[in-house]
């Protein structure tokens, strides 16, 4: 009797396998809800032990036009009520070495508009997570154990979007990239915002930096943020402008 044909089977590609035993799961199979409540649970924990204990945070950089640069320092603090509120209170600051009030320091870095002020960058990744104005969507992993969670703003702001990589076993915020609306932030050739949080989930570090040109138009921005002993501003610099505290 004659034996039947065996029927080979077309081999797999490699790259194919080895992607599908490497490769992980780009969302949870609750699509991310287990780890946003995980996260909102942390920022709530966090915000509820920094009341009463307000942060400083102390700015450096300059900014120019191409053809002057000029250099800046301000201090700012911000506080976490126990209902929740978190306010960003202006300390002072210096241009060029010459004090200045908030206004004049939005101005000079050429952000007039007072109802979409410096400070509202930062404000807007300080609490995302529980914040009535965001839409929270799990977005996938990220590298180290870390999960990615997008926040996106939902009215009218200076800021489109935070996007949070969170610790995917205990929530803690790590690190936020802030995204800016408007024409200008979609015109820039060069713009980044990056918050990293301390452990108990309040603002460790800020960078920023921006660069536009657009014909005989050129603008640039340097920041740097760190956390700073509440000591350090605890008094009115000499020559600070009246009502700067």
């Amino acid at each position: 009797m004659a034996t039947p044909a065996t029927r080979a089977r077309a081999p797999r590609p490699l790259g194919l396998v080895a992607l599908a035993v490497a490769a992980p799961a780009l969302a949870a199979p609750d699509g991310g809800d287990a780890i946003i409540a995980r996260a909102r649970a942390a920022e709530v924990a966090q915000l509820r032990l920094l009341a009463g204990a307000p942060v400083e945070l102390h700015t450096t950089g300059h900014f120019g036009d191409g053809k002057t640069t000029h250099n800046f320092e301000s201090f700012r603090r911000i506080a976490y009520a126990v209902d929740g509120r978190i306010v960003d209170t202006f300390e002072h600051a210096e241009v060029d070495g010459k004090p200045v009030t908030d206004d004049e320091l939005r101005a000079a870095m050429g952000m007039k508009d007072k109802a979409k002020s410096p400070a509202d960058v930062i404000s807007w990744a300080l609490a995302p997570l529980t914040s009535p104005d965001m839409e929270v969507t799990a977005a996938g992993l990220a590298p180290a154990g870390g999960y990615k969670l997008r926040c996106r703003v939902t009215r009218d702001a200076v800021v489109g979007a935070v996007t949070l990589i969170v610790d995917g076993q205990t929530g803690r915020k790590r690190t936020a990239a802030i995204e800016m609306s408007g024409v200008k932030a979609k015109l820039a050739d060069r713009l980044e915002n990056v918050l990293t949080y301390a452990d108990d989930g309040a603002p460790s570090a800020f960078r920023s930096s921006f660069y536009f040109k657009m014909g005989w138009i050129e603008r640039s921005a340097e920041v740097r943020s760190t956390r700073v002993s509440p000591t350090a501003v605890a008094t009115t610099p000499p020559g600070a402008p009246a009502g700067a505290r």
